[in-house]
């Protein structure tokens, strides 16, 4: 569902739990960079502890592919895929105070000779990449993405 060649449509039901962590990060951060940084944080967090997703996991379960709602995502202890990631993070930056639907862009490159999704960040003058599911499962740092073979 995410995996359209298009923008993300901003979510209209966010859960109490996803608004406070949204609120939590705020507070901790001191402009865009570093709640950029904690909302990368997080969503590795929750994919080491919870979502599991690593790159051998995308040919078997391809089921996973259809799981849209963010609720379902947030809390979902099973595999998801590099586009569900990403919504969260959108969610997470558009539902915050400093990013807006103009600062976030998607962007697919091929990854081991499929489709991957990526998204590149407004922060400032300057386009951040974050790519939890490609490079930073690979132990990349915020600001890069994966692409061709990894």
């Amino acid at each position: 569902p995410f995996m359209g060649f298009r923008q993300y449509a901003p979510p209209t039901d966010i859960s109490a739990e996803i608004r406070q962590t949204i609120t939590e990060l705020e507070n901790k951060s001191t402009d865009q960079m570093s709640y950029l940084q904690a909302v990368y944080n997080l969503v590795m967090d929750k994919n080491k502890k919870q979502w599991n997703h690593t790159r051998f996991q995308a040919g078997t379960k391809l089921h996973r592919l259809f799981v849209k709602d963010l609720g379902e995502i947030w809390q979902t202890k099973k595999f998801i895929y590099c586009q569900a990631i990403n919504y969260v993070v959108y969610a997470m930056l558009v539902n915050s105070k400093f990013f807006r639907v103009k600062d976030v862009e998607v962007v697919h490159v091929f990854l081991n000779f499929v489709p991957h999704q990526y998204l590149k960040i407004r922060v400032g003058e300057k386009w951040v990449d974050i790519d939890p599911a490609g490079a930073g499962i690979r132990n990349q740092p915020l600001g890069t993405h994966a692409s061709f073979f990894g």
